[in-house]
């Protein structure tokens, strides 16, 4: 049963990195009847708020890349230790870098599309947040899934009690 939860927990957590840096390195963020605009190149667009977006959403992939790092050290050190109370702290960082990145997301896509009907109006454009958006939003989703797996590994796999009973 453990192994089956911690293959679903690195599936998961594949899915929401692989969302993530689809989603921000993409370039559908808007989209009109003219075509669409990523996050990248940042110099393209001036709108303060879009830039604001933009710098959000790098953030987010930089956690991305930090769970990435503390994934393979954690799933490292599982496979050679077992469970133990010293990866507590482990899977506590992964579970706060996957609210963080749901956080800093729901910000960024929050920006662009509360700003968009304004852009429309003053432009006299029909623009939308287009797919990249969303697959940001899946990731996010699936970095809430992370959370709670992370932090039902710290409390229950972890702790000392169930490594008590594994020793006796």
């Amino acid at each position: 049963m453990a192994t089956a939860k911690r293959l679903f927990f690195t599936v998961v957590t594949i899915a929401a990195m692989a969302c993530n840096f689809f989603g921000v390195l993409s370039n559908a963020w808007v989209t009109d009847w003219s075509g669409s605009i990523g996050l990248f190149p940042l110099w393209v667009v001036t709108i303060g708020w879009y830039v604001a977006a933009s710098l959000v959403m790098e953030v987010s992939l930089f956690c991305t890349v930090l769970v990435l790092i503390q994934l393979i050290v954690t799933s490292n050190n599982i496979r050679r230790n077992g469970y133990s109370p010293t990866q507590r702290g482990k899977f506590i960082s992964i579970a706060v870098l996957s609210l963080f990145i749901t956080i800093l997301t729901v910000v960024g896509v929050t920006l662009i599309g509360v700003n968009l009907p304004h852009m429309n109006r003053k432009y006299n454009d029909n623009a939308t947040l287009g797919y990249s958006a969303w697959i940001s939003v899946a990731g996010a989703v699936f970095y809430l899934v992370v959370a709670g797996l992370s932090n039902s590994y710290a409390r229950v796999e972890c702790g000392s009690s169930k490594l008590h009973d594994v020793n006796i």
